[in-house]
């Protein structure tokens, strides 16, 4: 009988793990394959054959991307945005979080954003865990983004209008997720300056079903941010954290699972020795207003990032299926199908 009421309990663990990655999933699009025969148009696709020349086949299903001649998916432009899912303290963050918390036996937050870094994908897929001045717990991040405006000692986050930028993708013209003019999102970089200017941004996107069942809405996304630290509420400057550890850790699943890119190089474990300059004892944030070094930065442009491009990564380095960042359609939430870069598998 005890052995009987074992592997019932066994079964019953195994469920209700199965059930939690089932909740925490992003929002997919029913009735697509996960295959390269939703790209096939006519007899003499190449989709059949091994999926042709692309680059991520067998990455997770989602939406076509159309109204871009024959390029659609990992090519997908006008069409593609960020997700808002991966934005700090999402309702999928925070659960993720605390199933990776128990799990793990740890204590820390999940986030993505942009990183720099002289790595031969420029720190693309890497996650870094973060001691921050002022925030309670460490934060796991992974880099989907990166560019010349990021160093290797800061690191620049998704968070509930954390600002524009100057790729912005969010508001104040055509094609843009949310409705209206920035007027109301603060500072092109770093977004509002206080917490109660979160309140007069709009809640949802044009497309605002998929955030409202998500359970999310933008200015409780931003309010969020300066609850927990990440940015720093007037009069005390500067308004961003000072990075105080930076480790290469593995990425956590549910990172992976919202992003969708996974390294083949990750080191084995959530912890690990600290990145050259790190610890950092005696420099704080913008102690030059310049310069941000050791920072903890913020943004939200809402624009596909670079690590959702094609020829920004590295097939040796990444896994096969999880190639390229799963990009998101207008509303935040629905997945692109980013497996080949072109209809009919032939590019």
């Amino acid at each position: 009988l005890k052995l009987q009421f074992l592997y019932f309990i066994g079964i019953y663990r195994i469920k209700m793990k199965a059930l939690l990655l089932l909740a925490l999933s992003p929002m997919l699009v029913k009735g697509q394959k996960g295959n390269c025969s939703v790209y096939a148009t006519d007899k003499y696709s190449e989709c059949s054959d091994s999926c042709g020349s692309c680059f991520n086949a067998g990455s997770r299903p989602g939406v076509l991307c159309k109204n871009q001649g024959t390029t659609t998916g990992y090519l997908c432009q006008d069409s593609a945005f960020a997700c808002m899912d991966w934005t700090f303290g999402s309702t999928y963050m925070r659960a993720a979080e605390r199933d990776f918390n128990r799990t793990e036996g740890i204590s820390v937050y999940l986030g993505v954003g942009s990183f720099g870094s002289n790595d031969p994908m420029g720190g693309l897929g890497m996650c870094l865990r973060l001691t921050v001045e002022g925030v309670d717990r460490d934060i796991i991040v992974q880099s989907i983004n990166t560019g010349g405006d990021v160093q290797g000692n800061q690191f620049d986050m998704q968070v509930g209008d954390g600002g524009f930028g100057a790729n912005n993708k969010c508001a104040g013209g055509g094609n843009m997720m949310y409705p209206g003019s920035t007027a109301s999102w603060g500072n092109m970089y770093g977004g509002v300056a206080s917490r109660s200017d979160c309140a007069a941004l709009p809640k949802y996107p044009t497309e605002s079903s998929p955030m409202q069942a998500a359970g999310d809405d933008l200015v409780s996304l931003c309010q969020y941010s300066f609850d927990k630290k990440v940015r720093i509420q007037p009069p005390a400057q500067p308004s961003n954290p000072t990075i105080r550890n930076m480790k290469r850790v593995k990425c956590p699943p549910a990172l992976v699972n919202t992003t969708y890119l996974e390294r083949t190089d990750d080191p084995a474990g959530y912890d690990g020795p600290s990145l050259p300059g790190f610890p950092n004892t005696d420099v704080s944030c913008q102690s030059m207003p310049w310069d941000l070094s050791y920072c903890l930065t913020r943004m939200m442009d809402c624009c596909k990032p670079s690590g959702a491009w094609k020829n920004n990564v590295k097939a040796n380095l990444t896994k096969p299926g999880k190639k390229v960042v799963q990009t998101c359609t207008s509303d935040g939430y629905t997945r692109i199908d980013v497996q080949c870069g072109c209809f009919d598998c032939d590019c």
